[in-house]
Formats: C-alpha cells, sequence, structure tokens
C-alpha cells in the first residue's frame, strides 16, 4: 500500500489501457475489525467484476484486469489511515493507495479515475528532508508523518568522509599543522608532539605553509556538493520536496550546490543537534505547507486575474479546459474534488464537448492530460463560486 503525493498521481495519469479499474473502498465499515474488512472487500470485488463484465472489453482485456482483482487478497488493503482505500487496476498494473476521499464506488474506462484524490493533496504530500551537520548526514523520506531513514549511495556520512579524499601530505590538515607524511619524522627543536590528543608534524610558522582554514572551508563546499549531488541522484524521477535541515553555513552551501528541481524554498536552519524527530517532522512539513500554500496562491491569483482581463489565458468552461489540456495549454487546473462531468473528446481535433450520456468524464480527461504534459493540478477548496467545477491557467492564449 502506497501513500498519495504528486508524484504517484502524475503515475496514474499517465497510466492508459484498453480497461482500467477504479475502486474506492471504505475498508472498516461498522468499526474496523477483521471481519469487517474482509467483507468489505469482498462486497467491493463483487460490485467490481460486475462492472468489468458490462465493460464492452475484449474477454482478455477483462480477464487479465479480473485475474489482477481476484488477487486482491485482506493483508493489501487492511491498515488504511482514514479506513479508506482506493485501488486501481490495468492488465498490467495495480496500485493500492492509502487516500482521504469522500466518495467510494466501482469506475472502468481506458484512464483511471482520479478527481476522488484531489481532496488528499490539500494536505501535507510526502516529501523528503535532507539533514546534515559536519558531524553526520541521513535523508529522511516523510510520509503520514512517518519519517523513514533512506540509503542513499555515495553520500558522504560525515566531513571526516570529505578529509578522506585529500592528500595530506599535500595540504595541511585541519589540525592546523604540515602532515609530514611520517608522525613524528621531525627531531630537535622542529618536533611537536601532540600525543594522543592530536598528529605530530610541523607547526604552521613557515611562509609556505597553508591556512588550515582555507582548507578546512574548502572542505566543508566540498561536502556540501556530494551532499547535494548525491540525495539528488537518489531522488531523481520522483517529483518528491525536499527540505534541508542544517545550520545556517552548511544550509547555504548546500542549496548554492544543488540542481534539484524540488527543492523547498524554505529550510530548516537550526543546527540537527537541537532537533529531536517530532520537532524536525514538524518544522519541515511547516516549511512545506508554506511553500504548497504560496504555488497554490499564485496560481489560482493567474486565473482570477486572467478571468478579470478577459484574455482567454484562462478559463471556467470544462469543455474549453478539457479541450486546453488535451493539446498541452494548461499550466495550473484547479478541480472540484470528486467532480464528475459525461462527455466526448474528439481524438482527432481534441476539442471536447459535454454531454450526459458521454463515453468519458471530462473531469478526470482534464486532471490526466494536464498531469501528462507537466502542468499542475490542485484542489478548488473554497475558491471560485459555487457553480465552478474546474478553472485553469493556460500556458499562452487560445
Amino acid at each position: 500500500m502506497r501513500s498519495l503525493n504528486d508524484s504517484l498521481l502524475r503515475e496514474l495519469a499517465g497510466h492508459e489501457a484498453p480497461l482500467c479499474l477504479s475502486l474506492f473502498m471504505e475498508v472498516a465499515v461498522g468499526g474496523g475489525d477483521h471481519n469487517h474488512i474482509r467483507v468489505s472487500l469482498k462486497n467491493a470485488k463483487s460490485e467490481a467484476a460486475e462492472a468489468l463484465s458490462a465493460s464492452g472489453a475484449s474477454k482478455d482485456t477483462i480477464a487479465a484486469v479480473q485475474q489482477r482483482l481476484d488477487a486482491l487478497e485482506y493483508d493489501d488493503v487492511v491498515g488504511a489511515r482514514d479506513r479508506r482505500v482506493a485501488v486501481f487496476i490495468a492488465p498490467d498494473l495495480t496500485e493500492v493507495i492509502d487516500a482521504r476521499f469522500d466518495e467510494t464506488g466501482v469506475h472502468v474506462g481506458t484512464m483511471f479515475r482520479l478527481a476522488p484524490l484531489l481532496s488528499d493533496l490539500e494536505l501535507t504530500p510526502d516529501h523528503a528532508i535532507l539533514v546534515a551537520s559536519n558531524d553526520s548526514t541521513c535523508l529522511y523520506r516523510a510520509s503520514g508523518g512517518v519519517l523513514t531513514k533512506q540509503n542513499v549511495p555515495d553520500m558522504p556520512e560525515s566531513l571526516e568522509d570529505i578529509s578522506k579524499f585529500t592528500d595530506m601530505q599535500e595540504k595541511g590538515n585541519i589540525h592546523g599543522r604540515e602532515d609530514s607524511g611520517i608522525p613524528g619524522s621531525y627531531k630537535g627543536a622542529q618536533a611537536v608532539a601532540a600525543g594522543s590528543s592530536g598528529p605530530q608534524g610541523v607547526p604552521h610558522h613557515s611562509m609556505g605553509g597553508h591556512d588550515w582554514r582555507e582548507d578546512k572551508e574548502q572542505d566543508l563546499r566540498q561536502y556540501a556538493k556530494f551532499l547535494a549531488n548525491a540525495v539528488q541522484q537518489h531522488l531523481s524521477g520522483t517529483n518528491v520536496p525536499l527540505v534541508v535541515a542544517a545550520d545556517e553555513r552548511l544550509y547555504g552551501m548546500i542549496r548554492e550546490n544543488s540542481e534539484y528541481p524540488f527543492l523547498v524554498d524554505k529550510g530548516v536552519t537550526h543546527h540537527p543537534r537541537e532537533l529531536d524527530e517530532s520537532k524536525l517532522r514538524d518544522e519541515a512539513a511547516a516549511c512545506l505547507e508554506q511553500e504548497m500554500a504560496k504555488r497554490r496562491g499564485e496560481a489560482w491569483d493567474k486565473i482570477a486575474m486572467s478571468l478579470g482581463r478577459g484574455d482567454h489565458e484562462a478559463s471556467t468552461d470544462p469543455a474549453d479546459i478539457a479541450t486546453s489540456a488535451a493539446a498541452g495549454r494548461v499550466a495550473h487546473l484547479f478541480v472540484r474534488a470528486g467532480a464528475m462531468l459525461r462527455g466526448h473528446l474528439d481524438p482527432q481535433t481534441l476539442a471536447a464537448e459535454v454531454a450526459e450520456d458521454g463515453p468519458e468524464d471530462l473531469v478526470d480527461r482534464a486532471i490526466a492530460e494536464t498531469l501528462r504534459n507537466r502542468g499542475d493540478v490542485f484542489p478548488l477548496g473554497n475558491r471560485g463560486d459555487e457553480s465552478t467545477v474546474m478553472a485553469a491557467a493556460y500556458r499562452y492564449p487560445a
């Protein structure tokens, strides 16, 4: 079972097949004991089987989806946080998602039904947190308020890891002494014995000696660069937002070196030793919520201003929005969670029209096409008026 996030929503939007089954089910009717969950699953599978039989798809396609539906078991759906589970099945795919939604029911078509999931996106999405100090590093994945440590290849464990790659015969070490390569190799007045407290070598009094402070600064910058690169490689292709938690100096260096496109604007600038796991989770979530609220606000402002100007760079007309989404014009789409509007989209002209007996849902079509073309989809919430089903900002006017 996976938690819903923007990346997963995009995966589902990009999946198109001859037959897609979307099953929204309550798995704890009447209190949530084991028997209730088993009965809920049995009833949902029975309803889904009837919908598949009536879908009009080929026998082989129905059989492939039915086989995956039959394989769905109690262990696959138990443990949902809000007693709601969304199941998406195609001939080559099964996804079970822990999400919050209001409706229950079964839907079949050539695309998954996604509109009910949008209300969950008002909540804090899954994200990653890079926690770094000179002494230690860790990347967490945050999902549903739970932090899970990640195994990140090639990420240095501490600043000392960077020093392993430096040639101590060519530069001063962090103790401020010129390493001779052989401890205690100097004799007489030049010899300095540090004993167990540090290395032995030549003090930095000669004109030719290195400034250990510059060396340490360079090591710190290399450390920040290696951290940024390793985390970016680990998260590549996920679209997961990343929050950085570090003291201000290291935090600035990590941001300076990071090219990760989903780096959250604001991070946590406390030293990690000041943060227990609970405080880290809460402060990172607050940074992300500010980011999401800012993005939603800026996107809605574009729509509201365009509608006020009448410049055709935004619309609340569902047919126009579905047409524009299919053409890749929609940059930001707001949808009333759970909305449904039957209609038809011409695959040749991409022109959409609303029709009660239409073969598809134009709302889900608009959501899927917007996400496929790298646009953003947001829940409408209390924006717009009661008659607004969708609102969109376009990349360019019609």
